[in-house]
Formats: structure tokens, C-alpha cells, sequence
């Protein structure tokens, strides 16, 4: 897997932490073999999205993907979720390959993506309901999920009830009812407030720790993917590859202030740069300069 040489430093993942989880639960890791994805357009030449990407992804590692936009990292997710085909190479969420959407691959979207004619616990039970749970229990593990989130008391709410910062809490809960094997977040608190989304970071890593699910998170801010995330994944400007594979050996939780979390922010910036320049000259701009 392709590697920066800065890389070197890097320490623990996610199997090297202290970990007090129920080793019962159902997290699985993610293989993405020589996968390379160009799509066909009606006018325009083939746009190639993603050149050949190799990556091995440990049970309940927490992986942040970052690169300038347009560089794939969405589309990766799609592979990974079984939304698009690859047109080349192979995916595996354990020894499974990925070849469609399936329930046991949680995705949480940037916009919710909740059903408005459903109140909160059914939200929240709907893939409890499509797995062949009886109402009682998908009701019970619906409850627990929300308490979980701190959305218990609103289990009746009609979701346009809800704030956004409310409905991605929804969101997440109804993810994680399901005990998916892996969970793919694509920008999931991009479109929040400063405030709503430095509460849910927090939120989700409670969740993380206690669950411990491989989780794939796609972000445009270094500052959340140094924070949340044991392993940060820097792509290239389209078409994506990989750029830095860096894994980060920082208690949670992280001090955005300290020496050490500046110095791997740095280290993403350092990576992105390039990249972003690049984007900017493909976009016809007149390139990019950090200040």
C-alpha cells in the first residue's frame, strides 16, 4: 500500500489500543484490491475518477479519508457501500466481496436521507423492520440506540420536528441499530454548525469506543480527521490515489491545542497542498498558495 516515508513515526491502530470491548461484536475489515473506477459520459471523454487503489482496513479501525474535491474519496465510499460497480479491481468486507447494497454495510449520508412520513422510532426501526424483526424487540433496540444518541425523549417527534444536528443523531442511531459490520459516513457533519458538529464528534466517538465498528469517514476538515480518526488516508487529485497512509497514536480525547495534534495537522496540510494546487489548475484556477 502506498505509503509516505513520514509515515514511519506511525504507531498504534486501532488493534493496539486498550481495548475493553465485547469481543462478540460484529466488525469485520475491509480489502480494496487494484480498484479503479472511470465513468462514461454521453459528451464528454471517459472522466477516470480513481486510479488502482490497494488498501487492508483492521476490524474496528477508524479510517479518515481527506483530499481536495473531486479526488474520489466519495466515490470510494459508493464502491465500499455496493452502489457502483469498480471498473476494475475487487472489494471484501471480510471474506465477502462487495457486489451490491447490503444492510450489514451502514452508510450514513451528508443530508440525513431519513423518511419524513415516519416519526423518529420508526426511522430508527426501519432496518430492524426489512431484517425480519419483530416489532417489540425493533422497538426495544430502536429506544436503546436513541438513548444512546440522547434522543430517547423524542422517539415520537415527526422528523421536521427535528434540528439537523437532531436528524444526523437519527441517522446515526438508525446505522448503528442494525449492528452493521462496517459503517461508511460520507461528510456526515459537513453541513452542521461549528458548535453542533465539535458535540457530535464526541458523540460518535463514544460510540466508536464502545461499539468498536470499522468505520470509514469522509471529511473535507483535517482538524475532524486528525481528531476522530486512528488512521488518515490522503488522496490525490483526481484521478485518486493514495497519497499518505498515516496512522496516529493519540489518546482520545484529543487536545486540538497540543503540540503533537498541530504537528499532525501539518503533516496533512504538507500532503494536501500539492494536491490542492493541482485541483485548482485542472479547474482551470490560477492555483492555490497557504498563507
Amino acid at each position: 500500500m502506498p505509503c509516505s516515508a513520514s509515515s514511519t513515526t506511525v504507531l498504534r491502530g486501532a488493534a493496539d489500543m486498550t481495548d475493553t470491548t465485547d469481543t462478540t461484536l460484529n466488525t469485520k475489515g475491509i480489502t480494496i484490491k487494484r480498484t479503479a473506477v472511470t465513468f462514461n459520459t454521453d459528451t464528454d471523454s471517459p472522466v477516470e475518477a480513481l486510479r488502482p487503489i490497494d488498501l487492508d482496513i483492521a476490524p474496528g479501525d477508524f479510517i479518515a479519508l481527506v483530499g481536495p474535491s473531486g479526488c474520489g474519496k466519495s466515490t470510494l465510499l459508493n464502491v465500499l457501500a455496493g452502489f457502483i460497480k469498480p471498473t476494475s479491481g475487487s472489494t471484501f468486507v471480510g471474506d465477502e466481496p462487495i457486489t451490491k447494497p447490503d444492510i450489514d454495510h451502514g452508510v450514513v449520508f451528508q443530508d440525513y436521507a431519513l423518511f419524513p412520513w415516519l416519526n423518529v422510532i420508526d426511522n430508527v426501526a426501519f432496518g430492524l423492520e426489512r431484517q425480519g424483526v419483530g416489532k417489540q424487540e425493533r422497538y426495544a433496540r430502536a429506544l436503546e440506540n436513541l438513548d444512546m444518541v440522547g434522543l430517547k425523549d423524542s422517539a415520537y417527534k415527526k422528523v421536521t420536528e427535528l434540528s439537523g444536528g437532531m436528524k444526523q443523531r437519527v441517522a446515526i442511531a438508525r446505522v448503528f441499530a442494525t449492528d452493521p459490520s462496517i459503517i461508511l459516513m460520507d461528510e456526515p457533519f459537513g453541513a452542521l454548525d461549528a458548535l453542533t458538529r465539535r458535540f457530535l464528534q464526541h458523540q460518535l466517538l463514544e460510540i466508536w469506543q464502545k461499539n468498536r465498528k470499522t468505520v470509514v469517514f469522509v471529511t473535507h476538515s483535517v482538524q475532524e480527521a486528525v481528531y476522530l480518526a486512528n488512521r488518515v488516508i490522503v488522496m490525490t487529485a483526481r484521478p485518486g490515489r493514495i497519497k499518505l497512509d498515516h496512522r496516529i497514536d493519540l489518546d482520545h480525547p484529543r487536545d486540538f491545542t497540543s503540540p503533537e495534534f498541530r504537528a499532525l495537522e501539518k503533516l496533512v496540510y504538507d500532503q494536501l497542498d500539492e494536491e490542492l494546487a493541482k485541483t485548482f489548475s485542472l479547474e482551470g484556477g490560477q492555483g492555490y498558495s497557504s498563507d
